[in-house]
């Protein structure tokens, strides 16, 4: 316990002393004492400037007395700075493996749970190697080098040549099965149905049959792959009527309108009917009256044509025909 006792009393007179010859510390300047029992008696002096730069006072004068600045304390960054990252990839190149030959390598994709092998710059997004599918020798192909096309920094790893085989020309089209999609893709108009007179027809009196001739038009459409185009043309060429009472009529057009102001006994020059017998007497009290229209189809492209089975369209309406005695019996 004496022992302990001088060694307190010799560190504060050593401060003491400290203190005496040398000005008090300043607000950047520190100064302690640690002192310890275990494993022997003893203190640490500890005294620095808090990581100020030294005072004026500190540094060389004019003529070069004084004492010299010491480094101020502290980390220093020692990182460079960041450099650009150099484009690199492999190129196709005209590289010829030396005598007896180089084995090509190819990226194969690791097994699941297996060990994976990176570079030390590993970036997946810029992966450019296919998968190598044959080598050398057996299929046209070419050797790729690893090349670096702009300024950065460079990537020191080496990288081995890769031999990748060119893709194999796709095969020309067929044309028929291309006029198959654009038959496909054809879009027909359905019939819109006209009849004169326009709101009941009589017994024993014509009725003119025509369609809206804005649907009795050709109908086109083109497909296309491999720079091969086909393209298929459905042209409507006749019409088939179905009047309700078992009577049919067939068409080559669309039929004529009727004109303005003609006799109301006068027929169609190229479409009508005749009724027979009056609807009233039916279930609903009318006829179910049908028009169906087929289409041809032809197709042409690649230096080849052909016909598809023709097409049909239909629509439907209804007509109430009445008698009138005056028609039915030719009285006046």
């Amino acid at each position: 316990m004496l022992i302990w006792r001088g060694a307190v009393l010799l560190v504060l007179g050593v401060v003491a002393l400290g203190m005496l010859a040398t000005p008090a510390f300043a607000d950047d300047k520190f100064g302690s004492a640690l002192c310890t029992q275990n494993p022997y008696p003893g203190c640490e002096l500890f005294a620095g400037n808090n990581g100020a730069a030294p005072r004026p006072e500190e540094g060389p004068g004019p003529s070069g007395g004084g004492r010299a600045a010491s480094p101020a304390p502290g980390d220093r960054a020692l990182d460079a700075p960041s450099l650009p990252i150099a484009d690199c990839a492999y190129v196709r190149s005209d590289f010829q493996p030396p005598a007896p030959g180089l084995q090509a390598v190819a990226y194969r994709p690791p097994a699941a749970g297996g060990l994976v092998v990176r570079p030390a710059v590993f970036r997946p997004s810029e992966l450019s190697v296919r998968l190598v599918a044959s080598q050398p020798g057996q299929g046209a192909g070419a050797w790729y080098v690893y090349r670096c096309t702009s300024g950065g920094e460079q990537d020191a790893l080496y990288r081995a040549p890769v031999w990748i085989p060119d893709a194999a020309a796709a095969p020309a089209p067929d044309p028929e099965a291309l006029a198959e999609q654009a038959r496909n893709q054809l879009r027909l108009p359905g019939p819109q149905i006209v009849m004169n007179p326009s709101v009941d027809q009589l017994v024993g009196l014509p009725t003119w049959l025509w369609l809206d001739a804005t649907g009795w038009n050709q109908v086109a459409a083109t497909a296309a792959a491999g720079g091969v185009s086909v393209t298929a043309v459905a042209k409507p060429v006749q019409v088939t009527w179905s009047l309700g009472d078992g009577g049919t009529v067939t068409c080559s057009g669309p039929g004529t309108p009727f004109p303005d102001g003609a006799d109301p006994k006068s027929a169609s020059p190229d479409c009508g009917y005749t009724y027979r017998h009056r609807s009233l007497d039916t279930p609903g009290g009318t006829f179910a009256v049908t028009a169906t229209v087929r289409w041809d189809v032809t197709w042409a492209g690649a230096g080849q044509a052909g016909a598809f089975p023709g097409l049909t369209t239909v629509s439907t309406t209804v007509a109430r025909v009445i008698d009138v005695p005056a028609l039915t019996t030719g009285g006046g």
